[in-house]
């Protein structure tokens, strides 16, 4: 009788964790603007092209053509090129990321991305500070994803 009062305690405590677990996730994998926005800001930082083109829209009418994620990332390219360094060395993370939804509905949204932008490895060696990230970026839904559009960050150009 000793061995099922210390068991079911203990397996309830697991049931509940469990439970507990499956709640916390199931609101993560909801797609925000917020998310969004810092997907597309940490690929952006990253120069990953791939990640942004998943993250920016098709066909946005503001672009002069519609590969603004290839320019930017074969600007990056060329920059890392003429000062003799692989792409890996202009690569910047984002820290203390921040969204705040300015406005919007449930098809356009307008957010709030604060962060401090700081090179990883360079920082180290150079004593490189972090530079402040302030910026307000317009985010569609297209079909149940949220997608980055116009000219964020500048978009290098």
């Amino acid at each position: 009788m000793k061995q099922n009062e210390k068991f079911v305690p203990m397996m309830l405590t697991l049931i509940v964790g469990v439970v507990l677990q499956v709640l916390f996730i199931i609101p993560d994998t909801k797609d925000t603007p917020g998310r969004a926005v810092i997907e597309f800001a940490r690929a952006y930082f990253q120069i990953d092209g791939v990640a942004m083109k998943g993250r920016f829209c098709d066909g946005d009418k503001s672009m002069a053509d519609s590969d603004a994620v290839g320019r930017y990332v074969y600007q990056k390219t060329i920059e890392a090129r003429e000062r003799g360094l692989g792409l890996f060395y202009l690569k910047d993370k984002l820290y203390e990321i921040r969204t705040h939804r300015i406005s919007g509905d449930e098809k356009n949204a307008e957010i709030r991305l604060t962060a401090e932008v700081k090179p990883p490895l360079k920082s180290f060696f150079t004593k490189e500070g972090y530079r402040p990230l302030d910026e307000i970026v317009t985010v569609v839904n297209d079909n149940g994803r949220w997608k980055v559009c116009g000219h964020p960050f500048s978009m290098g150009l």
